[in-house]
């Protein structure tokens, strides 16, 4: 038989336990997060029709679609959000769901995108959405939790930009695009971070339809500095920003903005550049970028969203508000390695040490006793060198190690090693699940 080769697809990649370890703890803080503001679990298929994720993404996202015909000649995608399918079970399930529904989502998505740092083909989402209330707390709380959860996971350098669809439609009607123009438009101006003011000036002059120097005025407006909502209310003036759209956006962010100071948000700046390149965002967006760092910042967005009230139009055929937050699980994970906050972790506490296969029943009733008393522990298999067993240990990163050979039987004892200190200690083998439970949680409370 051929020998196949093993390698992946790119833009894929394989968690082996060691990252996964800390993976899974990562997002766990994550889950804690969102249900500690009240938000509830759902999980949605990878593939859905087609058509019902088309035309939601804009020209740019349909093209990173994965899709294909199923055995049953169906039109088929992988899920390329977290936000269409929960749209698309608010309109399905609208009858049996409560008002306002706020769901939280951990799960794949994937997008046929061009593999670069911290962006992959197949990555996680972590999504908390809110459907059914108006623009205001629904919109802050989104903020917040955002917030909240780069603090939970240790991230103090950050900044959470906020921006309102309204206004930044405003500011590019107000420099000459036309109204047919103005999500091409956004889609160049999301670049900014990107390629830099010069090369969306002259990208927005060739898109939108623009002269170069109106390009170069639009890109300067949308990259004013605004301190304050007073300050924006000076801007839009200046600008001469008055019509019904424009205010309605003032007037949005204005109570975004004082819902989320009443939630204690201290990191949240205003960023007229801010676009969020997706068609379907209506009002409220905002991303965060950790600031620790230039190679941190490099890694760009970590999280963010908006609002999108008309989306959910598409499916349930009335005006259903709604705003959501995702994180970037996987472009998160690498900045916080860079950031030296991702820590060794591991899964077993305990390693019985093998001293011989004559003591393979006390070592089986050890590891009864132990995982009874909630303690996750396995034993060595084989009798082997112990240093080939420590060096098993340390490679899993096993915190503990029990060690009962000849002597500590004759005592009727276990020998209880800290792999790390080298310190050890002996207990008897009567009720030693307790001990060893007890020396653990003295640790985790050190």
């Amino acid at each position: 038989m051929e020998r196949i080769e093993p390698k992946t697809l790119k833009g894929f990649r394989d968690y082996l336990p060691k990252d996964q370890i800390a993976r899974q703890a990562m997002l766990e803080k994550i889950r804690q997060v969102f249900e500690r503001f009240g938000f509830e679990p759902l999980e949605t298929p990878v593939l859905e029709y087609r058509e019902t994720l088309t035309g939601k993404y804009g020209d740019e996202g349909e093209k990173l679609l994965y899709s294909f015909k199923d055995q049953g000649e169906r039109d088929v995608a992988m899920r390329y959000d977290l936000t269409v399918p929960l749209a698309r079970v608010v309109a399905q399930y609208q009858n049996e769901l409560p008002r306002p529904f706020k769901r939280y989502q951990i799960a794949p998505v994937w997008r046929a995108d061009k593999p670069q740092k911290g962006r992959y083909r197949e990555f996680y989402q972590c999504d908390a959405d809110i459907v059914g209330a108006p623009v205001g707390i629904a919109d802050a709380e989104c903020i917040a939790v955002t917030e909240q959860i780069l603090l939970a996971l240790g991230i103090r350098k950050f900044a959470i930009k906020v921006n309102n669809r309204k206004i930044l439609n405003a500011i590019i009607e107000a420099a000459g695009v036309q109204a047919a123009r103005v999500n091409v438009a956004i889609r160049e101006i999301d670049k900014l971070d990107k390629v830099g003011d010069e090369q969306v000036a002259k990208e927005l002059a060739a898109a939108a339809g623009l002269s170069a120097q109106k390009a170069s005025g639009l890109v300067q407006a949308v990259s004013e500095k605004i301190s304050s909502i007073s300050r924006l209310k000076a801007f839009m003036d200046s600008k001469g920003l008055s019509g019904a759209e424009a205010a309605q956006g003032l007037t949005e962010m204005e109570q975004v903005s004082a819902a989320a100071q009443g939630l204690g948000v201290k990191n949240m700046v205003i960023d007229l550049s801010l676009a969020r390149g997706l068609d379907y965002y209506t009002s409220t967006v905002f991303e965060a970028v950790i600031t620790s760092s230039p190679e941190a910042r490099s890694f760009g967005s970590v999280a963010g969203a908006g609002r999108y009230d008309s989306l959910m139009q598409l499916f349930a055929g009335r005006d259903m508000p709604a705003v959501g937050m995702s994180v970037g699980i996987d472009r998160l994970y690498e900045v916080m390695q860079v950031l030296g906050l991702v820590k060794k972790s591991n899964v077993v506490d305990v390693l019985i040490l093998n001293m011989g296969s004559q003591f393979q029943p006390d070592y089986l009733q050890m590891l009864g006793q132990l995982r009874s008393a909630g303690i996750n522990s396995e034993v060595y298999y084989q009798d082997a060198d112990l240093k080939k067993q420590f060096d098993f240990a340390e490679a899993k990163s096993i915190p503990f190690a029990i060690i009962y050979g000849d002597k500590e039987a004759d005592k009727k004892r276990i020998t209880l090693r800290d792999l790390r200190t080298r310190k050890q200690k002996t207990l008897k083998r009567a009720g030693m699940a307790a001990a060893v439970k007890k020396t653990l949680e003295g640790e985790a409370r050190g």
